[in-house]
């Protein structure tokens, strides 16, 4: 299978992405499903991040 890079669905997706995470600081955002679900795992990495960094300090 030749690569996906560029369909129209990798443009979708990297949208729903980038409109996820830059609903990290709204309380309630009205985003899709798929944004919801970008938005939940960069919020998951800030913790994770958070927590690696308190372990290593």
């Amino acid at each position: 299978m030749g690569g996906l890079s560029g369909t129209k669905a990798d443009d979708f997706i990297n949208a729903a992405k980038a409109r996820g995470e830059a609903a990290l600081q709204d309380k309630q955002p009205k985003l899709t499903k798929l944004e919801k679900a970008f938005r939940h795992a960069a919020i998951r990495r800030r913790a994770e991040d958070a927590r690696k960094k308190g372990h290593h300090a």
